[in-house]
């Protein structure tokens, strides 16, 4: 299993991360998910609140709103409506 896994932020205006990730935690419509490698895959509505990613042992948070997340085959795409 691999150590990272793929990961991209991206609103309509503009890429905010495109980076590999230790470890994410994204905010669903039912709730918080936490994201490793190898996860299965799945596709979800995003909520409101604090997206967290941790690479090369730092976090960086993001506030997103709306939007959709995918995760499949070791890569993590957010389609969000807005990411500050």
């Amino acid at each position: 299993m691999a150590d990272t896994f793929h990961i991209e932020i991206a609103t309509p205006e503009r890429l905010v991360l495109d980076a590999q990730a230790e470890s994410a935690q994204i905010p669903g419509a039912d709730g918080y998910m936490g994201i490793l490698p190898g996860h299965a895959a799945l596709l979800s509505e995003l909520g409101a609140g604090v997206l967290s990613v941790t690479t090369s042992g730092q976090t960086q948070s993001f506030n997103v709103t709306g939007g959709y997340v995918e995760v499949r085959d070791n890569r993590v795409r957010v389609l969000a409506d807005s990411a500050d």
